[in-house]
């Protein structure tokens, strides 16, 4: 399977230098020492980005996806994030900011057992979760991450990255008016004038299946017209980078069964025609970029017609459904 050109956050920064402070310490979330000679050794973390769109901003949404040296993920619980600027290039040193909880965060629709404790080494390579967390950001540039957790087991783990922090967003961001370009539904496919697979890239033969229907059923510009609060997915089940578009679509289909009262859902293929490699123009609308675009997006929209929230690669299902929870049920 080809890749889309796209841009991607790198794994970066495992050679960056940080400045402890006296405002950040050295040690653990628990105190401890780092180097992990109390607690039954010391794992170094590769710690990768997960988030597509980090803008200066007091509450920016940060992911990040942790790894040890062996490909092993560690899930679960919460680790401790330390950011520090380090200006505009990515080398040199920052002071370390104040400690920031980041909490585990399962991609959602994945048939994975949730770890019941953490944060732990688990089996596996294939990325399960991310840690999650919300940062002030007051400059763009590059700032350094510096992770840190106690793992169940007793050991310590600690792991650096580096971070590109835009000026501003680049994808639409809360507040912004959503875009109106009409997306392909599931009555252009049965009239002919659009492929299946621009409805949806697993639809590259056959029909759209009764599951799917739902995300498919809803035009974007009718329903801003009407007023009515929308959750739209951005997202391309086979064609995803991140591999987790498939398994947030059909989970978008329970939520829909479960707060289709309280807003429509509508599911955006990314790409009108991946072997010939078009952008489909309703995706196109919401997160196009000057360096292209990335993979899967959420976002809630307002009754107002203005974007209410936004989640990046994983979706954090609790936010949404306390979101959904505070709309009026339609008459």
């Amino acid at each position: 399977m080809r890749r889309a050109p796209r841009t991607r956050t790198a794994l970066a920064g495992l050679a960056l230098v940080v400045t402890a402070t006296a405002c950040t310490g050295t040690g653990d979330a628990d105190g401890r020492d780092a180097t992990g000679t109390a607690g039954g050794g010391s794992v170094e973390l590769a710690v990768a980005p997960a988030s597509f769109d980090v803008a200066v901003g007091p509450d920016r949404r940060l992911i990040l996806a942790l790894f040890t040296a062996d490909r092993e993920r560690v899930a679960g619980g919460e680790v401790v994030l330390r950011l520090g600027h380090l200006g505009d290039e990515p080398g040199g040193e920052a002071e370390l900011g104040p400690p920031v909880t980041a909490s585990w965060l399962p991609v959602p629709g994945l048939d994975v057992p949730a770890p019941g404790t953490g944060p732990a080494v688990a089996e596996g390579g294939v990325l399960t979760g991310v840690y999650a967390a919300r940062v002030a950001l007051d400059a763009p540039g590059y700032w350094g991450v510096l992770v840190e957790a106690r793992l169940v087991d007793g050991r310590t783990a600690r792991g650096r990255a580096i971070l590109p922090v835009l000026p501003e967003p680049a994808v639409v961001d809360v507040g912004d008016p959503a875009p109106t370009t009409a997306n392909v539904t599931t009555a252009d496919v049965e009239a002919g004038t659009q492929p299946a697979a621009a409805l949806d890239s697993r639809l590259r033969a056959g029909d759209v299946p009764d599951r799917a229907a739902t995300l498919h059923a809803t035009r974007i510009p009718d329903a801003l017209a009407a007023g009515r609060p929308l959750v739209v997915a951005i997202a391309t089940p086979v064609y995803c980078q991140s591999l987790v578009c498939g398994p947030l679509t059909e989970h978008l289909v329970d939520l829909a069964a479960r707060y289709g009262d309280r807003a429509a859902f509508v599911h955006v293929e990314v790409w009108r025609d991946f072997e010939a490699q078009e952008l489909s123009p309703p995706a196109a609308a919401w997160i196009r970029t000057e360096a292209g675009g990335n993979e899967p997006w959420v976002f809630l929209v307002g009754a107002d017609g203005r974007i209410a929230a936004r989640w990046d690669n994983v979706l954090d299902t609790a936010e949404l459904e306390a979101l959904l929870t505070a709309l009026p049920p339609a008459a």
